[in-house]
């Protein structure tokens, strides 16, 4: 059995890879079973809530909450693919989360508690990337979509400029993880392939190319808003709504973007 991670980064065409695996799933079925961050609330919580406190309890939940998604995978079962960029734990600048500090821990942690319910599966993990600038911009668009961020991009990009140093916390996870097969895919090399990123990860299958030619590309998710929408999420967070009336606010500006 092969057992395939994605488990980010953040803003990398995550969501657009996991349409697209979503899209795709009756047609991947019964080879790949695909595992997404809805059929396992536990460990992505548990995961996220590690990366914030960093405590030895947390960490035992995610070893609890790992072992629980990996028995219920069949031992005859082909290709799983889990995806979920929470299994990094929580992206750099919510909660006071500062970077990807806890991801060697974590991913190490989820592979080793995977190995004890599958021993012979064959573990590899697959990672989307961006450059740094970019990231960063994408990374403030969203939390100032989701959350009351209240500083500007440049104060964002200075604060966490260190956060966007992913090949670095690359190194960290391949030194964490020295058995288990580590690849990276920039999202910028990914344009000029029908399937996008979701090309680049079944590679790591032995999915046949005439099962590939019959899968579905996914149009872009999750962009970012035009600079004039993301002013107006700027505003509603530094007005003196309550964080009930601008989360309730936020939500309404979500809805008329799409």
């Amino acid at each position: 059995m092969k057992v395939i991670f994605h488990p980010g980064f953040h803003k990398t065409g995550t969501s657009t890879l996991q349409a697209a695996l979503r899209e795709n799933q009756n047609r991947l079925w019964p080879g790949i079973r695909i595992i997404q961050k809805e059929d396992m609330p536990g460990l992505t919580g548990a995961a996220k809530g590690y990366s914030v406190s960093l405590k030895p309890v947390e960490l035992a939940l995610v070893i609890y909450e790992a072992t629980q998604v990996a028995e219920r995978i069949t031992p005859d079962t082909d290709t799983v693919i889990i995806t979920s960029e929470s299994l990094c734990g929580q992206i750099p600048g919510r909660d006071n989360v500062p970077d990807y500090g806890a991801a060697p821990r974590l991913l190490s942690t989820i592979s080793a508690a995977f190995d004890a319910v599958h021993p012979n599966a064959e573990q590899s993990f697959f990672f989307s990337t961006r450059a740094p600038d970019a990231w960063l911009k994408s990374c403030h668009a969203q939390h100032l979509r989701a959350s009351r961020m209240r500083m500007p991009a440049d104060a964002y990009i200075e604060t966490y400029a260190s956060s966007a140093q992913l090949d670095g916390i690359l190194k960290a996870i391949k030194s964490a993880l020295p058995s288990r097969k580590v690849t990276a895919v920039p999202v910028e090399d990914t344009g000029t392939s029908r399937l996008g990123m979701l090309d680049h990860l079944l590679d790591l299958t032995t999915l046949q190319p005439d099962q590939r030619a019959m899968l579905s590309p996914a149009a872009w998710a999750n962009r970012a808003p035009p600079p004039e929408q993301l002013d107006a999420f700027l505003r509603i967070n530094l007005s003196d709504l309550s964080d009930h009336d601008a989360r309730a606010a936020r939500l309404k500006l979500n809805g008329e973007i799409g």
